[in-house]
This record gives structure tokens, C-alpha cells and sequence, in this order.
């Protein structure tokens, strides 16, 4: 972490561990890069603007290993803090931003280069790879406010992707690498492992015992790196895969996760509209942590986008209910509820939906092995929009009031719930 720059400040989502490899093996942090540099001056072209970018978030920095700045030619820098980023919030998303004017715009308004003029106008698209990590986006930026024209913006897609095909065969490389490497590895261990072999084997047929026993033992540890290489072989060849790996499942207390996040997101952005309420209890649930974090600062980014006003983006968490004796009140003793609020907040219908999606995806609950999560369901009336998807629900109002709401099954074990402040048994 750079000097002075506090871990809160770092959304959760630029921290993973495999995305940060993915961006490592590109090799495209080391500075300019005349494949990215073409790409980011397509970009500039096509939509008309005066900078363009091929970015690399990572916790400390932005890197810009392709780019033009039509504007100021003399401003060669491959590098920006990671206050001076938007793109940021469209890795932590992976949705494109598009933001007309900065200024205007409540996600972005109080960070570093919009308050300063240097960015008035954004437009970015995820660069995602094979892997389905978002390592970067390619974006264009203009220090004045503009609209930018929809028809232009599909172009932009189109570059990025063409972008990502140049960064996939870039991993595909790393990895053929550290398998040729592995290989040889294996190579150097055969001969003395066959020379072993061939000794035990004189040894048994000289019926030779206690040498036997000893060449046994000796032929076990050397078999020992080999099995070891062959395990790391495997690993490589499995990291090259399309699918993400699994991250364990494990007890966290959601108003910690919640408190984490809403402090990563208004020191990232510099807003303080966002408030948590907490219950005056602790609320334990098993569940993927990481992932929980990255969706909850989705969802987060999400609402600070698309507000049009100075409200606040309340999140407020519900701990379970007591007394009743119908089966709904004996379902929420044991449930957790958090409820996000925001007025006037019109997030587009499909972008809600692929949001409500992702969260369910990111969910506490165990799902059952043979069972498939349905897409996300919209339903409109009245001019209300209403998403869907198993514990998750989303709705914008005809007004554009936000309202999402996700449940979780509190942890069966005694420390599921707990007054605030106490410690574990």
C-alpha cells in the first residue's frame, strides 16, 4: 500500500488475489505498450475525445499501459494514485460508467480529479478476461462536461473486447510458461528417480532385506518432488480455466462486513451521503466473505451512480424479530435483513437486474447441489419495476425510489446472534 493511502480506501473487489495475478502475468504494468497505445488512440478517435485509456486497477495504483492525451501531449505519466481512478468504480461493478459531467454526478463529484477539472466527462468499459476477472477498463475522458453520443459508445464495447482478446492471449502465454518451466522441472527429476528405481530393483532380486528397506525409503523421497510437481502442474493447467475458483465458505458478522464496506466506498468516492444503521446486535452468517463484499460495494457504487439528488444511501440492517407464533414470524427469529434505500435513484432496469443476479449469486445460504439458480424475474406495473431472484428483491419506483432488500439465514450455531460488543464463547 502506498504511503498514506489507508486500506479503507480500497474497494474490495481490487484486492482479489486471482484477479491480481491475471493482472501481474499480462505484463503490461511495466509501463507503454504499443498494442494498448493503438487501442487507446482507436478509442479517442471513435468517440471523439481528447484522452483515452487503457487502465490496470490494482490496490495502490492505476496503471495506464495504453493511452493519448490529445490535449496535453507533454504528460507522458503511466501511472495515477488510485484516488485520482474512476475506473475503479466500473472493476468494482464490472458494468460500464458513463458519467456526462462529474460534477453533477454523486458518486464521482468529490473525488480527486473531478474536484480539480481534470476529469469532467467519463465513459469506461470493463476489460474482463477469459476468467471473468475485470482487470481494467478502456475508457475515454474529457475535462469538460458533454453528453456522449449513444451511438458512439457501442464502438467503445467493441474496442474493449478487442482489447481483452489481446490481454487473454497474453495469460494464455504466461501460463504455457509456467508449464514449460514445470515440465522441466519434472524432466530434471526423472533420471535420479529412475536410478532408484533400477537399484531397488537389483536389490529385490538379490533378496537383500534391510538394503531393500533403506532403497524403499530413499526411493519414496525422491518420488516425493515429483508428486509435489505433478500437484503444481495440475494447479496451473486447472488456473487456466474459464471457471472461477470456488473461495470457501466461512462465519462472518454481517454489520462488520456492512461497516467495511460503506468505509472502503465513501473514502474511495469522498461522499458522505452513505449512512449504516446497525441493530444493537451482532448477526453471524456462513458465507463467502470476499464475495459478500465485493457485491455489497456493488450495490453501493451503483446506487452513488445513478442518484440524482443529495439524499442520503441509507443501508440498514435488521437483525431477527421476537414473538409470533405463525410459521412467517418463526422463519424471521432466525433471518437477517438488510434494506437499501435511496431517493431518486433511477438505476436502469437492466443493470437492477443483473445486479439482483450477481447478489443472489454472492448469497450466504448453501445451495442445494443439484439445484440451478433461475435468472433474475422483472415484473413492471404502474410504472414500478420489480426484480427478483431467490432471497434478493430490487424495486424502482415510478418516482426512481430504490429500494433492495436481501435476507440471510442467521448462523445455527450459539454465537448467531450476539449483543453488540460481546465476544464469541
Amino acid at each position: 500500500m502506498t504511503a498514506g493511502r489507508s486500506a479503507d480506501a480500497v474497494l474490495p473487489a481490487l484486492t482479489d488475489a486471482d484477479r491480481l495475478t491475471e493482472i501481474e502475468d499480462t505484463g503490461l504494468l511495466a509501463g507503454a505498450d504499443p498494442t494498448m497505445d493503438r487501442l487507446a488512440r482507436l478509442a479517442a478517435a471513435l468517440v471523439g475525445a481528447p484522452r483515452a485509456f487503457v487502465t490496470l486497477v490494482t490496490p495502490e495504483r492505476q496503471h495506464l499501459p495504453g493511452m493519448v492525451r490529445f490535449d496535453d501531449p507533454d504528460d507522458t505519466a503511466r501511472e495515477t494514485p488510485l484516488s485520482g481512478s474512476l475506473c475503479q468504480f466500473a472493476v468494482a461493478t464490472e458494468e460500464p460508467l458513463i458519467i456526462p459531467d462529474g460534477r453533477a454526478d454523486p458518486l464521482v463529484r468529490d473525488t480527486e480529479p473531478v474536484r480539480s477539472g481534470d476529469i469532467g466527462a467519463y465513459a469506461g468499459v470493463p476489460l474482463r478476461t477469459s476468467a471473468g476477472h475485470v482487470l481494467g477498463t478502456v475508457c475515454v475522458v474529457d475535462p469538460d462536461a458533454r453528453s456522449w453520443e449513444e451511438d458512439r459508445l457501442p464502438l467503445l464495447q467493441d474496442l474493449t473486447e478487442l482489447g481483452a482478446d489481446e490481454v487473454n492471449q497474453r495469460l494464455s502465454r504466461a501460463r504455457e510458461e509456467r508449464l514449460r518451466r514445470l515440465v522441466q522441472d519434472i524432466t530434471r527429476q526423472v533420471p535420479p528417480l529412475a536410478d532408484a528405481v533400477h537399484s531397488l530393483v537389483d536389490l529385490a532380486e538379490q533378496q537383500e532385506e534391510p538394503r531393500l528397506q533403506r532403497y524403499a525409503a530413499l526411493t519414496r523421497c525422491r518420488m516425493e518432488p515429483v508428486v509435489s510437481l505433478g500437484r503444481r502442474l495440475e494447479a496451473a493447467v486447472s488456473s487456466g480455466t474459464a471457471a472461477a475458483t470456488a473461495r470457501g465458505r466461512a462465519s462472518a458478522e454481517l454489520g462488520s462486513v456492512l461497516e467495511s464496506c460503506v468505509r472502503s466506498a465513501g473514502a474511495a468516492t469522498g461522499s458522505s451521503a452513505i449512512r449504516l444503521e446497525l441493530p444493537d446486535m451482532t448477526l453471524t452468517v456462513r458465507c463467502d466473505q470476499v464475495g459478500l463484499e465485493r457485491f455489497i460495494t456493488h450495490v453501493v457504487v451503483t446506487a452513488l451512480h445513478h442518484s440524482r439528488g443529495d439524499a442520503s444511501l441509507v443501508l440498514h440492517l435488521n437483525g431477527p424479530t421476537s414473538g409470533g407464533a405463525h410459521a412467517a414470524d418463526e422463519q424471521d427469529r432466525h433471518t437477517a435483513t438488510l434494506q437499501v434505500l435511496a431517493e431518486d435513484c433511477p438505476v436502469p432496469t437492466g443493470e437492477l437486474a443483473r445486479l439482483v443476479a450477481r447478489f443472489h449469486g454472492a448469497m450466504c445460504e448453501e445451495a442445494a447441489p443439484q439445484r440451478q439458480e433461475a435468472p433474475a424475474s422483472v415484473r413492471m406495473r404502474n410504472g414500478t419495476v420489480t426484480v427478483e431472484s431467490g432471497s434478493v428483491s430490487g424495486q424502482v419506483s415510478r418516482d426512481a425510489r430504490l429500494v433492495l432488500l436481501v435476507r440471510w439465514r442467521l448462523d445455527a450455531g450459539p454465537d448467531g446472534v450476539r449483543p453488540r460488543g460481546s465476544r464469541p464463547r
